[in-house]
């Protein structure tokens, strides 16, 4: 799911946002990972285009591609990975969530 401003409002269950940029190629293994396992059910991903959103970056203390962070139903900081040594689903799943 891409990020909007309503979109965390939208959703329940776990959200993580996935601070994604079209010409890395680490968010595209990734997000190619999450497309053929899909998700847990009660999991969203929000993708956010890295490039795009500064003040979001800025908010959560993002400064590499590849980063996910976890928020609450408010959109507050609850924790970060980032994916980029190793950018493949099954890290994030198995390190993160």
């Amino acid at each position: 799911m891409d990020y909007s401003d309503t979109v965390i409002a939208q959703t329940s269950g776990e959200k993580v946002l996935f601070f994604h940029a079209p010409w890395c190629p680490q968010c595209n293994a990734i997000e190619k990972d999450i497309l053929a396992q899909g998700l847990p059910e009660d999991l969203t991903v929000i993708k956010v285009d890295y490039d795009s959103n500064q003040d979001l970056r800025q908010k959560y203390g993002v400064t590499l591609q590849t980063t996910f962070v976890k928020i609450d139903d408010q959109g507050e900081f609850k924790d970060k990975y980032v994916a980029y040594n190793e950018p493949t689903f099954d890290a994030v799943k198995r390190d993160f969530l």
